[in-house]
């Protein structure tokens, strides 16, 4: 494994400062939940999705494992799509009233193609509306897409703490170009 250094950035909205009126809309694109018998979907979506961004914390999970995440109770996994395939997915875990986006992706040939956006609005508006959260938070880090954080601060989310981290690398994975 190699170690990387990171910073990660802790960002939260409120339900105070949610503004609805300002959410985009594309008819083509819907969402829907990850059913509980979909395992094997949740596992391919967060490999597919997290690769480039180095995501590695559930990369050795067996199915076993995602089938007890998946189904707790509070927790939701949600896919956007448009009319021809899967373009992204996201995760939500509701404790107490704040909803945690614990992943959050688009898929490599969605990236760049402004439906980032999209999924965020779903984020905040099943957040807020169904969920009836105070508060939705989420982290990102210097490994993730560069539209990552300003697609978040655009959409209202303030950043509320950040850190310094080291990532580990996978031997065989490719290391990020600035530290060839």
């Amino acid at each position: 494994m190699k170690e990387y250094p990171v910073t990660i950035f802790y960002l939260e909205l409120t339900s105070d400062e949610w503004a609805e009126t300002n959410m985009t809309t594309d008819t083509s694109i819907s969402f829907y939940e990850v059913d509980h018998s979909e395992i094997a979907l949740a596992r391919d979506l967060y490999m597919r999705v997290g690769r480039e961004w180095y995501w590695t914390d559930r990369y050795d999970w067996s199915l076993g494992k995602w089938r007890d995440r998946v189904c707790e109770s509070n927790v939701s996994l949600w896919v956007m799509q448009n009319d021809i395939e899967i373009l992204g997915y996201y995760e939500l875990e509701l404790c107490q009233n704040d909803v945690e986006v614990s992943y959050f992706g688009l898929l490599p040939d969605a990236i760049g193609k402004g439906f980032g956006k999209y999924m965020l609005e779903d984020v905040f508006r099943r957040s807020f509306h169904d969920l009836n959260a105070c508060r939705v938070w989420l982290h990102t880090c210097t490994l993730d897409h560069h539209q990552a954080l300003p697609n978040y601060q655009s959409r209202g989310m303030q950043i509320y703490k950040k850190e310094s981290h080291v990532q580990y690398i996978p031997d065989g994975w490719d290391i990020p170009t600035d530290v060839k």
